[in-house]
């Protein structure tokens, strides 16, 4: 078939086909981009926590009453909650898993040019391992003579031993051995040495977002002060959570001179912590879809304009012999004209929309699937909104160049 006649017609009708090219360029960009960030926020929706998040409650006291000794009650609080039915074990700790939001940069050497490694560091004693219900990949476990304790002014010293995550020992190590290797959690920091590696739990949004969920440290120590009180994460029985979290707030209670910041299951907070980007990634999807439906009776709207402007020419060419197929193939040609130089534009587009999102993010969510996808999901419907009206210009009868004007 003969193509510049079209690009004859497309030319005739400069403003329309470049108000078009713009509309599909900036829907596939939206799109594209609302695509890739829901998929990238769904696919990590299916990663294992590592831990059993469902039987594990997180409480968050905090002392008003500054006269109250917080050291004290940290040990009144573990030996009571120990002491509740259907309670496993208790830990206290600086941060929460899929909360842990004290990001920090750790390296393996403190010369000026070190490499960065983001991390999250867990303050906390021994029985967080089995709190977490974490499994001893290599080295040993942290003992209780390991775990430094003390009012953080009191206590300078810090304990000079971790234990690494299995993805922070592969980032750092490669597959070099990790056991007895000397890590730094600050550039000026004192040297901490590696004594064990644990299985992977997730984290935090800081590092989740970044495609570094399971990077962590733990370090067996517990400091505090009136205004640096220790979360606790508590494990109960399978099933046992939701019934009992209000007996683990009455019990925080017997403690005067506080109040409950903070009470869940792990579960819940695991929810909140996809809350946001998935809230984001609805929003971006709901209006790419409106963009599309738009798009696509834009398309309609311009074809059918052009078959009424067309008319006694579509019915010369009848009668000359074109077939309905001729016809319809002119239209359909035309507007995979204009929908290809859209979506090559459009392309642009969401490489500019992805590399900003992804520097924000520090994640790459460049996908080419799915682009590819999104592009073909376009051109369908596309197709879709030019078949009725070029179907119509296909029925146009070869008789309508006898009539008058």
């Amino acid at each position: 078939m003969d193509i510049k006649p079209i690009f004859l017609s497309l030319k005739q009708n400069k403003f329309l086909t470049i108000l078009m090219v713009i509309q599909i360029a900036f829907t596939m960009g939206v799109l594209s981009s609302s695509v890739l960030v829901a998929t990238d926020t769904l696919r990590e929706w299916g990663m294992p926590s590592g831990i059993p998040h469902e039987d594990i409650i997180r409480i968050s006291p905090e002392f008003f009453d500054e006269t109250q000794d917080v050291g004290q009650a940290l040990v009144k609080d573990i030996e009571r909650v120990k002491n509740m039915p259907d309670v496993i074990n208790i830990a206290p700790s600086n941060a929460v898993p899929f909360t842990a939001e004290n990001m920090i940069n750790v390296y393996l050497a403190t010369t000026e040019d070190a490499q960065e490694y983001k991390t999250v560091v867990f303050h906390s004693d021994e029985n967080i391992f089995d709190v977490l219900q974490l499994s001893l990949i290599e080295g040993r476990l942290l003992t209780a003579s390991d775990v430094i304790k003390g009012e953080s002014s009191a206590t300078p010293e810090n304990a000079s031993q971790v234990m690494i995550s299995q993805d922070m020992a592969t980032v750092l190590f490669a597959d070099q051995p990790a056991i007895g290797q000397t890590i730094w959690l600050a550039k000026n920091a004192d040297p901490v040495q590696v004594v064990g590696i644990y299985s992977n739990f997730m984290v935090g949004e800081r590092l989740n977002g970044r495609g570094k969920s399971y990077q962590s440290i733990i370090r067996p120590q517990v400091k505090w002060s009136q205004n640096q009180q220790p979360h606790y994460l508590i494990r109960v029985e399978s099933g046992k959570g939701t019934g009992m979290m209000e007996d683990i707030i009455d019990t925080f209670y017997q403690e005067r001179g506080r109040y409950i910041n903070s009470s869940e299951l792990l579960k819940r907070t695991q929810k909140r912590m996809y809350d946001g980007r998935g809230s984001r990634a609805l929003t971006m999807l709901v209006i790419s879809v409106v963009l599309l439906i738009i798009t696509g009776l834009g398309m309609t709207g311009l074809t059918a304009f052009q078959v009424t402007q067309k008319r006694k020419q579509i019915g010369t060419r009848r009668a000359l012999g074109a077939k309905k197929s001729d016809i319809m193939r002119y239209f359909l040609t035309e507007n995979g004209i204009i929908t290809l130089l859209g979506l090559s534009i459009g392309v642009l587009v969401t490489l500019m929309i992805t590399f900003e999102l992804s520097e924000q993010a520090s994640q790459n969510f460049m996908n080419l699937s799915v682009l590819l996808l999104t592009g073909l999901v376009m051109w369908i419907v596309n197709i879709l909104a030019v078949w009725f009206p070029a179907k119509r210009a296909a029925n146009i009868a070869p008789a309508i160049v006898t009539r008058s004007a």
